[in-house]
């Protein structure tokens, strides 16, 4: 993506808060983080370069977590993972009568903030599960009757045991004029241009877990893409120009 893009004033805002908490735990105590999205891993990981008399743990729950916390320690200490486990929610009917967003207004219209719940991942069994602290999800199993119109039945269990459902992601093939954001956004999720282009200055689009605003953003083999409330695009590979010269691309989706 070129040159590195400077913080935005919240990112500044939370980094200078992360550092002051890694001056309080360094040389005694262990700091556990809410849910960090990966934009704020990325800059907690890059502050923690600076502490060699720190260690850390990331946990999301499963592996490739989108949403994670991290246990910061002093290095001689005996480290333990972040404190996150599972709330299983189940609900009668076909698992498609539920989705993602109605799951995440549901337990966050319990009072929780979005930094307390990390990735709800689907089951293979049915249901869902919902990563949580430990200490909201007894609170979560109490309180969460209902998602969408359906009721639901929750448990609390340990992230390590959930029968999880493989994510694959959708190939999409495709030609584009140029590796812009906006032609790619258009591709990978079949939405006209001047559609896309609302949605990238509305605030809606993120480009390697940054927010960006820009519809002519040049992008790169690798880059990923997430569309609020639509999914995610990687850009697997790119693969040459058709004679008319447009730019042959792969691309995974994931909802």
């Amino acid at each position: 993506m070129g040159a590195e893009t400077p913080l935005s004033e919240e990112e500044k805002q939370w980094q200078e808060h992360f550092n002051r908490k890694l001056a309080e735990v360094s040389g005694r105590g262990v700091y556990s983080t809410a849910f960090l999205d990966p934009r704020q891993l990325e800059l907690a990981e890059s502050a923690l370069g600076k502490h060699p008399e720190l260690t850390y743990t990331v946990y999301g729950g499963y592996p490739n977590a989108e949403r994670n916390a991290l246990c910061i320690f002093p290095s001689e200490h005996k480290g333990s993972l972040p404190p996150v486990t599972a709330v299983i929610i189940r609900w009668p009917g076909s698992e498609a009568e539920i989705g993602h967003r109605d799951l995440l207004g549901a337990v966050l219209g319990l009072g929780l903030r979005r930094d307390q719940v990390g990735d709800i991942v689907m089951l293979e069994e049915g249901g869902a599960a919902v990563m949580v602290m430990e200490t909201k999800a007894e609170y979560v199993c109490s309180n969460l009757l209902q998602a969408g119109n359906m009721p639901v039945d929750c448990s609390i269990c340990e992230p390590e045991k959930l029968p999880l459902v493989k994510e694959n992601g959708k190939e999409i093939k495709g030609t584009v004029a140029s590796l812009r954001l906006d032609s790619i956004l258009s591709l990978g999720f079949g939405a006209s241009r001047s559609k896309v282009v609302r949605l990238v200055k509305g605030g809606l689009v993120m480009v390697n877990w940054r927010p960006v605003d820009s519809p002519s953003l040049q992008l790169n083999e690798g880059d990923q893409l997430s569309l609020r409330g639509r999914g995610r695009l990687y850009i697997s590979s790119v693969e040459g120009r058709t004679r008319k010269g447009r730019i042959h691309l792969k691309l995974k989706k994931y909802s």
